[in-house]
């Protein structure tokens, strides 16, 4: 049995049994790597998703002020932490999208800046949205 099938049944599903990603998209959770991430750990897992999710508004509005005040050095110590953070819940997408942003900030790079901050919104909601699905959820993991 798969670390992923032995994940509670509110776990996300495998990236491969995923279908609420578009055709092309990294997965919405990389299941195996998340779990790999805290020690196959399933119970802290589903914390660090929780968790996640009740901060991803908090870490967006100040993504989004940092952005507009012009403040790149800390928009990219901010994206690097909402990174680091996205990273233990394995969401791939997310986490591609804040890696982005971060590199464009780090670099001086407004118009990457510009590009990369859309995205990250759009990554949290298709998350948040994901989340909030638990029967669907559910479901796939089942079968």
């Amino acid at each position: 049995m798969s670390a992923a099938e032995s994940a509670p049944a509110s776990c996300p599903p495998h990236p491969a049994d995923s279908r609420a990603d578009p055709p092309g998209a990294l997965p919405m959770i990389d299941v195996p790597a998340a779990l790999e991430a805290v020690g196959g750990d399933a119970a802290l897992m589903q914390e660090l998703l929780r968790e996640l999710q009740a901060e991803l508004p908090t870490e967006l509005a100040e993504l989004q002020r940092l952005a507009s005040a012009g403040d790149l050095p800390n928009l990219a110590e901010q994206a690097h932490k909402a990174r680091g953070g996205a990273s233990y819940c394995g969401v791939s997408a997310l986490i591609a999208a804040l890696g982005a942003l971060e590199r464009g900030a780090r670099r001086g790079d407004t118009a990457a800046v510009g590009q990369a901050l859309p995205r990250v919104a759009t990554e949290i909601e298709r998350l948040q949205q994901y989340l909030q699905q638990p029967a669907q959820v559910q479901s796939q993991n089942r079968g």
